[in-house]
Protein backbone atom coordinates (compact mmCIF):
# COMPACT_ATOMS: atom_id res chain seq x y z
CA UNK A 1 0.00 0.00 0.00
CA UNK A 2 1.71 3.22 -1.12
CA UNK A 3 1.86 6.17 1.24
CA UNK A 4 0.44 9.40 -0.26
CA UNK A 5 3.04 12.07 -0.95
CA UNK A 6 1.29 14.53 1.38
CA UNK A 7 1.60 12.06 4.26
CA UNK A 8 5.30 11.45 3.51
CA UNK A 9 5.95 15.21 3.43
CA UNK A 10 4.14 15.62 6.74
CA UNK A 11 6.19 12.79 8.24
CA UNK A 12 9.46 14.42 7.14
CA UNK A 13 8.48 17.66 8.89
CA UNK A 14 7.71 15.64 12.03
CA UNK A 15 11.07 13.84 11.79
CA UNK A 16 12.93 17.13 11.26
CA UNK A 17 11.13 18.68 14.24
CA UNK A 18 11.95 15.67 16.45
CA UNK A 19 15.66 15.69 15.49
CA UNK A 20 15.82 19.48 15.97
CA UNK A 21 14.23 19.22 19.41
CA UNK A 22 16.77 16.55 20.36
CA UNK A 23 19.60 18.85 19.27
CA UNK A 24 18.11 21.68 21.34
CA UNK A 25 17.83 19.41 24.40
CA UNK A 26 21.44 18.29 23.98
CA UNK A 27 22.67 21.89 23.76
CA UNK A 28 20.48 23.01 26.69
CA UNK A 29 21.81 20.22 28.89
CA UNK A 30 25.36 21.02 27.77
CA UNK A 31 24.94 24.65 28.84
CA UNK A 32 23.30 23.67 32.14
CA UNK A 33 26.22 21.39 33.01
CA UNK A 34 28.70 24.19 32.18
CA UNK A 35 26.75 26.54 34.49
CA UNK A 36 26.79 23.98 37.29
CA UNK A 37 30.52 23.36 36.84
CA UNK A 38 31.15 27.11 36.91
CA UNK A 39 29.32 27.30 40.26
CA UNK A 40 31.35 24.37 41.59
CA UNK A 41 34.57 26.03 40.41
CA UNK A 42 33.64 29.33 42.08
CA UNK A 43 32.82 27.52 45.32
CA UNK A 44 36.12 25.61 45.21
CA UNK A 45 38.07 28.83 44.64
CA UNK A 46 36.38 30.52 47.61
CA UNK A 47 37.02 27.67 50.03
CA UNK A 48 39.89 25.47 51.13
CA UNK A 49 39.37 23.33 48.01
CA UNK A 50 41.61 25.43 45.71
CA UNK A 51 44.16 22.64 45.14
CA UNK A 52 41.33 20.44 43.81
CA UNK A 53 39.73 23.11 41.63
CA UNK A 54 41.30 21.52 38.54
CA UNK A 55 38.54 18.90 38.79
CA UNK A 56 35.86 21.34 37.55
CA UNK A 57 37.49 22.15 34.18
CA UNK A 58 38.52 18.50 33.81
CA UNK A 59 34.90 17.42 34.25
CA UNK A 60 33.94 20.15 31.76
CA UNK A 61 36.43 18.62 29.31
CA UNK A 62 34.85 15.18 29.72
CA UNK A 63 31.32 16.56 29.49
CA UNK A 64 32.24 18.42 26.31
CA UNK A 65 33.32 15.16 24.69
CA UNK A 66 30.14 13.42 25.86
CA UNK A 67 27.74 16.09 24.60
CA UNK A 68 29.70 16.57 21.37
CA UNK A 69 29.35 12.85 20.67
CA UNK A 70 25.62 13.06 21.46
CA UNK A 71 25.28 15.92 18.96
CA UNK A 72 27.28 14.03 16.33
CA UNK A 73 24.97 11.05 16.90
CA UNK A 74 21.93 13.28 16.23
CA UNK A 75 23.24 14.89 13.02
CA UNK A 76 22.44 11.96 10.67
CA UNK A 77 18.78 12.11 11.73
CA UNK A 78 18.62 15.78 10.76
CA UNK A 79 20.38 15.08 7.46
CA UNK A 80 18.10 12.15 6.61
CA UNK A 81 14.95 14.19 7.23
CA UNK A 82 16.30 17.08 5.12
CA UNK A 83 17.27 14.80 2.21
CA UNK A 84 13.96 12.94 2.23
CA UNK A 85 12.00 16.19 2.40
CA UNK A 86 14.05 17.63 -0.45
CA UNK A 87 13.43 14.52 -2.57
CA UNK A 88 9.69 14.80 -1.95
CA UNK A 89 9.76 18.47 -2.98
CA UNK A 90 11.64 17.64 -6.18
CA UNK A 91 9.19 14.87 -7.09
CA UNK A 92 6.90 16.07 -9.90
CA UNK A 93 3.91 14.46 -8.13
CA UNK A 94 4.31 16.83 -5.18
CA UNK A 95 3.50 19.85 -7.34
CA UNK A 96 5.28 22.15 -4.88
CA UNK A 97 6.40 25.35 -6.61
CA UNK A 98 10.14 26.08 -6.47
CA UNK A 99 9.68 29.25 -4.39
CA UNK A 100 7.65 27.36 -1.73
CA UNK A 101 10.11 24.54 -1.10
CA UNK A 102 11.28 24.47 2.51
CA UNK A 103 13.77 21.61 2.68
CA UNK A 104 15.72 22.85 -0.31
CA UNK A 105 16.55 26.10 1.54
CA UNK A 106 17.89 24.31 4.62
CA UNK A 107 21.11 23.45 2.78
CA UNK A 108 22.11 27.10 2.34
CA UNK A 109 24.45 28.86 4.76
CA UNK A 110 26.63 27.42 7.49
CA UNK A 111 25.38 24.14 8.93
CA UNK A 112 24.61 24.30 12.64
CA UNK A 113 26.77 21.20 13.12
CA UNK A 114 29.81 23.20 12.01
CA UNK A 115 29.08 25.83 14.66
CA UNK A 116 28.73 23.13 17.33
CA UNK A 117 32.02 21.55 16.19
CA UNK A 118 33.83 24.90 16.51
CA UNK A 119 32.31 25.44 19.97
CA UNK A 120 33.29 21.94 21.13
CA UNK A 121 36.87 22.17 19.83
CA UNK A 122 37.30 25.63 21.37
CA UNK A 123 35.96 24.47 24.72
CA UNK A 124 38.17 21.36 24.70
CA UNK A 125 41.22 23.54 24.14
CA UNK A 126 40.26 26.08 26.82
CA UNK A 127 39.20 23.50 29.40
CA UNK A 128 42.33 21.45 28.72
CA UNK A 129 44.55 24.47 29.25
CA UNK A 130 42.64 25.44 32.41
CA UNK A 131 42.99 21.92 33.83
CA UNK A 132 46.74 21.78 33.18
CA UNK A 133 47.27 25.31 34.55
CA UNK A 134 45.31 24.66 37.74
CA UNK A 135 47.08 21.35 38.30
CA UNK A 136 50.49 23.01 37.88
CA UNK A 137 49.66 25.97 40.13
CA UNK A 138 47.80 24.06 42.87
CA UNK A 139 44.53 25.80 42.02
CA UNK A 140 45.87 29.35 42.33
CA UNK A 141 44.59 31.73 39.68
CA UNK A 142 46.94 34.38 38.26
CA UNK A 143 46.95 37.63 40.16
Amino acid sequence: MPVPIEKRYEQMFAQLRFASEMKFKILAAWGAVYAALAAVFAWMQSSDMKPLSWIAPFLGFLVTILFWLADLRNQPALGAAKKAGQAIEEDQASEIPENQRYFHRLEKGVRFGVIVNILAIGMLVLLGIATVYLLGHRGELPK
